[in-house]
């Protein structure tokens, strides 16, 4: 299939002299396929110039006589009316191509073929194609060459008017502003970097841009000037900058590259914003975040534990992070209004963790001499400051002191726990009011958490103890007996279990009642612990009226000779049991088992023992105790 070739479509004003060349020239016109040509025709200049002035028309063909082309200055009356619109010349002979010349009509390149002339004689479709396209080409140039020429002249104007408010806007605005060329030196300063320094321009010029920068910012500005100006490049740099009451004020200073009128590079040009306040603000805002993060973690730690020693652990090192104090540490109150040390951090400090047993005894002449302002809620300082002063004054200075020391009081269930002490022993410290915002919201959260972890205490012995008997229950049973086998197999040292069972204590509810059953099984379980003296010892209701007691580190005669001594302690109660076919009174029968926990026997064998033990004496008539050998693997 032949590809279709979409012609442009052109208006095309003939001026033609001549009829026959007329017809002609505008036959070549329509059988061109580039161009899709409509075209007016004009046998003289001045219809052609009246229909030029009412209508558009993209390109002129010319067929005059060069003496015509030459008297009716064809070219400067088109371009008056049209000074873009391109034409294109059809000459006879030499003598009109010298006639034409002389009319100021550039000639083109014969190499390529293409001019704004063409020779009658030679006039092809082609060529004629190939003159169009020129001509246009060429006035699309010049179309594009003069409207950048008119940009370059507004773009002039503009330039002398910014330069001009530019000036204005120097000398009015409240920024500080100034030049400095590539060696540094000031070469401009607006008035509000004038009336910031109270300088006259001489003595503001004379002065060196370092001179007003803070010491410890010096350095970095040098750098980064330096740098900008090695590499002709502008840069944005916060520095801290003295006024003229030599109070340092922060300012964000944007440079930018300056030129002169040559387009070579000329310096910078400095222009600073005040951003004290801002500074001010974006610390707050940070210490806030700061503040919220910590109390985040230490909230965290409560919910997603119960350890205290994790809580008071997290919330002193959080603390000491924060404030980067010397120490931070979590004291409790115990007895008469004497701390001990449960957890501290700091520079120089060793972790310790909530054991009251190894904890240190503290001075405590500041929470004797504080007692009630601190049961109050409020933090002291060494100097007995209370922070209701701090807040007054916005901070609290101890700069007599030889060190500063703030007491944060914690409270549980109304009354003072203890204290979260921050120390300063290297330098005296200005206490900031957000520091102590958050060291009474830490406390507070401390305070939740030590609550909550009394309460877990509290429901963690409930579920172990049984609710009629008040001794250990069956869970409390198992845990202590696996942990207890885990201990003395590393130990290598014995374990014993007694089982025992009051006997036939069915026929004791049917004879007296499940009431006076409960107050039986509360009478023996309190016999069993009387007789059990050590703290390692553990008695427990196994289940119904079957007791148990854990014996570590206790051989078999020993244990025989404990269930023995409990035997004895229920007889001498006299517990009545009539229907008894024991005794007229209640009596328990016991099975004893010992062994070294090892790994050829587990703890379910010593449990099984025992209970075998306990199935023997029962057995044999009840009321006696009978040891059964642990069976290994």
């Amino acid at each position: 299939m032949a590809v279709q070739t979409i012609s442009s479509l052109i208006k095309v004003l003939l001026l033609e002299d001549s009829h026959n060349d007329n017809e002609s020239i505008g036959l070549l016109l329509r059988a061109t396929t580039k161009y899709k040509a409509e075209i007016y025709s004009a046998s003289d200049l001045t219809k052609g110039l009246e229909y030029l002035k009412d209508n558009l028309i993209d390109i002129v063909l010319i067929n005059f006589q060069a003496s015509d082309i030459y008297k009716e200055n064809v070219r400067q009356k088109i371009q008056a009316i049209s000074p873009q619109l391109p034409l294109i010349f059809v000459i006879d002979n030499k003598q009109q191509e010298v006639a034409i010349i002389n009319q100021n009509i550039n000639l083109h390149s014969q190499q390529i073929g293409i001019q704004d002339y063409i020779f009658k004689h030679q006039l092809s479709i082609s060529l004629l194609e190939s003159s169009i396209a020129q001509a246009l080409k060429t006035n699309q140039l010049t179309e594009k060459l003069q409207k950048v020429e008119q940009d370059n002249l507004q773009l002039k104007s503009q330039l002398e008017h910014t330069q001009e408010l530019f000036k204005t806007v120097l000398d009015s605005t409240s920024t500080l502003m100034w030049m400095i060329d590539a060696e540094e030196n000031y070469t401009f300063l607006n008035q509000a970097w004038l009336s910031f320094t109270s300088q006259t321009v001489e003595e503001g010029l004379k002065e060196n841009w370092r001179d007003r920068i803070h010491p410890e910012d010096l350095t970095k500005c040098v750098r980064a000037y330096q740098s900008a100006l090695k590499k002709c490049q502008g840069f944005q740099i916060e520095y801290r900058i003295r006024r003229f009451d030599d109070i340092y004020r922060t300012i964000l200073n944007t440079a930018v590259r300056r030129h002169n009128s040559k387009g070579e590079y000329a310096g910078l040009l400095c222009s600073c914003l005040d951003i004290t306040q801002r500074k001010k603000i974006e610390e707050k805002v940070i210490r806030q975040a700061q503040t919220d993060r910590i109390l985040a973690d230490i909230t965290q730690k409560i919910h997603g534990s119960l350890d205290l020693d994790i809580i008071l652990q997290t919330a002193a090192e959080q603390v000491d992070r924060y404030l980067l104090a010397d120490k931070v540490s979590v004291t409790k109150i115990i007895g008469d209004r004497q701390l001990i040390l449960l957890f501290e951090s700091g520079l120089n400090s060793t972790d310790l963790a909530c054991n009251f047993s190894s904890a240190k005894q503290l001075p405590t002449k500041q929470l004797v001499d504080n007692f009630e302002q601190l049961a109050k809620g409020e933090i002291v300082a060494q100097d007995n400051t209370s922070t209701s002063e701090i807040f007054k004054t916005g901070s609290l200075a101890l700069s007599c002191a030889s060190y500063s020391l703030l007491l944060v009081p914690i409270i549980s269930h109304h009354e003072l726990w203890g204290l979260l002490c921050v120390e300063q022993k290297l330098q005296p410290r200005c206490w900031q009011p957000d520091e102590i915002r958050l060291l009474k919201r830490v406390a507070i959260q401390l305070g939740i958490a030590i609550k909550q972890s009394e309460l877990y205490q509290e429901l963690e012995e409930l579920s172990v103890v049984d609710g009629l008997t008040k001794i250990a229950n069956r869970r409390k049973f198992d845990r202590y007996i696996v942990s207890e086998w885990k201990r003395l197999a590393r130990e290598k040292r014995p374990l014993s279990l007694i089982l025992c069972d009051v006997d036939h204590f069915k026929l004791y509810n049917d004879t007296y009642g499940h009431q006076a059953g409960d107050r039986c099984l509360q009478v023996v379980a309190q016999a069993i612990s009387k007789v059990i003296k050590r703290p390692a010892d553990l008695s427990a209701r196994y289940g119904g009226e079957e007791f148990a007691v854990i014996l570590p580190n206790t051989e078999a005669e020993g244990a025989k000779y404990l269930a023995q001594q409990i035997r004895l302690q229920i007889e001498s109660l006299k517990i009545p049991h009539i229907n008894s076919p024991v005794d007229l009174y209640v009596t328990l029968s016991f099975g004893v088992a010992s062994c070294i926990p090892n790994g050829k026997v587990d703890v379910s064998a010593l449990v099984s023992a025992a209970d075998r033990g306990l199935y023997q004496a029962k057995e044999l008539g009840r009321n006696q105790v009978v040891e059964f050998e642990v069976e290994s693997k």
